[in-house]
């Protein structure tokens, strides 16, 4: 990592999925002119048919606002997709162009905005653990409640968060999405020690994966870390915010929704990592399935949502 008057270079490529928000691709842009990636991938899905002009029109602003946006020396490389792919097909043929070329990249799509402190953190993970084959990859999203304690600077967990993250070709081409398929014993057939509320949810979730209810490539991709025994590294603090809910949004179109961000600062190298051998931190990742995956759900218990509601409203005083 070199810094220049300020700016970081970051050596390793950077790849961005885009589909059809201008908008929010220009202020991603404006964090990268920051970042100034050498190599840059672009990886466009098409416009639906059954959505006419308008959507063709979003799709090609789209496309200008990441190539316009390259205001320093860069090389770009473009994987423009003429027809839609849909969310799965779409990322996961993008990605495979790109790790046929690279043996490691960052990841972000449109509306994830990384912090600059992300792409240091994530080149560090990249080199660090670059011949650690049980670490798959590197998250920028941190969903640990604010009072946990921490001393290192990351950990090892089960879940790998997507709204900006990075890894190396080892792992993702080691991932055929078309031999994939969930466990007949579910999540504990990973997880045995996993408590019944996880595995539940978890369940759930690839049942609809299964039966084709929810279409998205990143489900079946954690899943495949979790079959094959692999850790993903988490920050302590999130590096990378999420500004695509709404309308517009693929998924999650509810805005108000709360996704469990209550960890936001820098976090500055040398990163201190966890004591001990590569091994998922059971503890803290329990903390995070309560704090975010139930509580995007709303499904926290009622004394948990009266708490954390009295203390967003006291450290807003």
């Amino acid at each position: 990592m070199l810094l220049v008057s300020n700016t970081r270079v970051a050596t390793t490529p950077i790849a961005i999925v885009i589909y059809r928000r201008p908008a929010l691709v220009r202020d991603l842009m404006k964090v990268l002119g920051q970042a100034r990636p050498r190599r840059l991938w672009i990886l466009a899905d098409g416009p639906r048919e059954d959505q006419g002009t308008q959507e063709a029109e979003l799709c090609r602003a789209t496309r200008n606002a990441a190539e316009e946006g390259v205001t320093w020396e860069c090389e770009v490389r473009k994987v423009y997709s003429r027809e839609n792919l849909g969310l799965k097909r779409g990322v996961e043929s993008g990605l495979d162009s790109l790790f046929a070329e690279e043996r490691e990249a960052i990841v972000l799509e449109e509306d994830c905005h990384p912090s600059l402190d992300f792409f240091s953190f994530c080149e560090e993970m990249l080199e660090r653990y670059r011949n650690e084959p049980q670490v798959a990859a590197i998250s920028g999203n941190c969903f640990l409640p604010h009072a946990t304690q921490r001393e290192a600077d990351y950990f090892f967990s089960r879940y790998l968060h997507i709204w900006g993250w990075a890894t190396w070709a080892r792992a993702w081409n080691s991932y055929d999405p078309r031999s994939w398929a969930w466990p007949e014993g579910g999540f504990r057939t990973y997880f045995p020690e996993a408590k019944v509320r996880e595995s539940h949810y978890w369940n759930r979730i690839y049942s609809g994966v299964t039966n084709g209810e929810i279409q998205t490539w990143d489900y079946p991709w954690v899943s495949h870390l979790w079959k094959r025994g692999w850790v993903s590294i988490t920050p302590s603090q999130n590096l990378v915010t999420n500004r695509g809910f709404g309308p517009e949004a693929t998924n999650t179109r509810d805005a108000s929704v709360d996704v469990g961000i209550e960890r936001v600062g820098s976090l500055l190298p040398p990163f201190r990592g966890p004591v001990g051998n590569i091994h998922a931190d059971t503890a803290l990742d329990q903390m995070v399935f309560r704090n975010h995956f139930l509580r995007t759900e709303g499904r926290l218990p009622l004394l948990s949502r009266l708490f954390r509601s009295i203390r967003k409203r006291w450290r807003t005083v």
